[in-house]
């Protein structure tokens, strides 16, 4: 290959085998089911305690039914605020994911570059501005390689 080439990345590729991708999108995605069991879990435990005090409500002093209420309306909020705070950490944690991950395919590049001189490093995506590129100008797997390392 000429070192004065524009070659490219299959991003497709690259994502669906680097491997520390990968490993990092299966922490990221066991910590979204975690969240999601706990806030499920949190809001059946809501559901219920509200059923148990409508079947009693009938039996209670209007204080008593208003104090209740209050104190159910403080849980919902609070369940509320605890699911916008852990959808702002997933999505804070999904960033720096991104971040790094990019960081990490730069480093590689540029190594990569010092000995091959490339003009453009492009990356392939079906369904981008890229309708066709010449498969010889395809560096995905040496890029893997070096990331998988």
């Amino acid at each position: 290959m000429r070192g004065d080439a524009i070659v490219f990345v299959n991003s497709d590729s690259l994502l669906k085998n680097y491997d520390y991708y990968n490993d990092l999108l299966k922490d990221l995605q066991a910590q979204e089911d975690s969240v999601d069991m706990l806030l499920k879990s949190r809001s059946r435990s809501l559901e219920a305690e509200f059923e148990a005090y409508q079947s009693k409500a009938a039996s209670m002093s209007p204080e008593q039914r208003a104090a209740i209420e209050e104190g159910m309306m403080g849980k919902q909020q609070e369940l509320m605020r605890i699911k916008e705070l852990m959808v702002d950490k997933l999505q804070s944690q999904e960033s720096a994911m991104g971040d790094s991950v990019h960081s990490r395919l730069v480093a590689v590049l540029k190594d990569l570059n010092k000995s091959n001189n490339y003009f453009y490093v492009m990356g392939y995506q079906r369904g981008n501005g890229i309708l066709f590129a010449n498969d010889s100008l395809d560096i995905t797997k040496q890029v893997l390689e070096e990331l998988n390392k």
